[in-house]
């Protein structure tokens, strides 16, 4: 049997070893860094300018949030008026809208949502399918309506509310595993109030014979598609919205069967288009209305009317509405008289008129000098 000798480790090797196992022994804390960051509160008083315009509550809100340099947003939703988000020192760019995104489907869509400066919200279209076949409208921006927020928040180092290191006790790391600890943080608030995207057009047109009308279906054209969130204007894309009989408020029948009959619609829009907004922008071609008026024989009249120089803004009234007021969120008018434009059915009998009238008799475009 072969006897390997042992050989002693000279005393200054063991005294180094004994040492270095010593040191490994101690028990000594972890310095482990944070994640700089502060909450934010964002809070939205729906109150002013959906409330007091709608007469409801929204169902929730959308947040997104840019930080400067960054097209990746931060998305969050909430069913209440508050959304909070931890945020690192930085510019931050803000969008709130009501409701969530798909909410709007199918009606409207946002386009380029990962870029905050081209961030577009636009009306879907759709395609007329009876007697309007062929027709191509957009549809109309409600239910819901939308409300936008747009902010800027800066969070900065003196906004960090505790040292960015701390001390770990070893035993409570052996115990919990964990490497990092937070310490309580400091919220800060962001009230927003919303604006609101769309605007209300108000038609009155007075006409004659109206005892010969039965029902009436329009349309307007030239009015914005959309509108570009974070500049809060309209897009200078525009296209035509449709309105139905049941949106039209009520007939106004004097004694005499010929009178003036008054129709009064509200029509749902994002507005007039970008660069069209002031009168002197617009030409009386800008804007053609249409009726389609079904007679009492069940025939159909259209008549199209140059209404761009007829458009006007309503100036709010009263104290309260002057404080909301804002030149790019007004709602609209348009008046005009119709005239003599509605025919009279000829009637062979006692019994009724002739059912052979044409249809879509068409009164042609009439362009309404001021």
């Amino acid at each position: 049997m072969n006897r390997r000798s042992l050989k002693l480790l000279n005393p200054a090797s063991l005294i180094a070893m004994l040492l270095l196992m010593a040191i490994g022994c101690e028990r000594r804390p972890l310095h482990v860094l944070l994640d700089e960051t502060v909450t934010v509160n964002v809070e939205v008083d729906w109150k002013i300018n959906f409330v007091t315009l709608y007469d409801e509550v929204p169902n929730g809100m959308s947040l997104m949030l840019w930080q400067e340099g960054d097209n990746q947003p931060q998305v969050k939703v909430s069913n209440s008026s508050s959304i909070s988000v931890s945020l690192q020192p930085g510019i931050y760019y803000l969008v709130v809208f009501n409701e969530l995104r798909e909410d709007y489907s199918p009606k409207l869509s946002f386009y380029d949502i990962t870029d905050y400066d081209k961030m577009t919200v636009r009306a879907n279209s759709y395609m007329g399918s009876t007697w309007d076949q062929g027709v191509k409208y957009m549809y109309a921006p409600d239910d819901p309506r939308i409300c936008v927020a747009l902010d800027t928040i800066e969070v900065t180092n003196e906004m960090i509310s505790r040292d960015t290191t701390v001390i770990i006790p070893y035993d409570e790391f052996i115990k919990t595993g964990s490497k990092t600890i937070r310490e309580s943080e400091v919220t800060y608030s962001m009230p927003e109030i919303t604006w609101p995207m769309t605007a209300d057009l108000y038609i009155k047109a007075k006409v004659k014979h109206r005892q010969s009308i039965k029902s009436i279906d329009g349309s307007i054209s030239g009015m914005a598609d959309g509108f570009r969130v974070s500049h809060i204007n309209r897009t200078s894309e525009s296209g035509t919205l449709r309105f139905y009989p049941e949106m039209f408020e009520n007939f106004k029948l004097g004694e005499d069967a010929d009178s003036m009959g008054l129709i009064t619609v509200r029509v749902p829009t994002f507005g007039l288009p970008f660069g069209k907004e002031l009168l002197d922008q617009r030409k009386a071609s800008d804007n053609v209305l249409t009726f389609y008026f079904t007679l009492i024989n069940d025939s159909i009249y259209q008549q199209s009317f140059d209404v761009g120089k007829l458009i006007r803004y309503i100036t709010p009234e009263g104290k309260e509405a002057q404080i909301r007021y804002r030149q790019d969120l007004r709602n609209l008018k348009l008046e005009l008289d119709l005239g003599e434009t509605i025919p009279v059915p000829i009637a062979y009998s006692e019994a009724g008129f002739d059912a052979k009238v044409d249809d879509w008799e068409d009164g042609g475009t009439i362009d309404i000098g001021l």
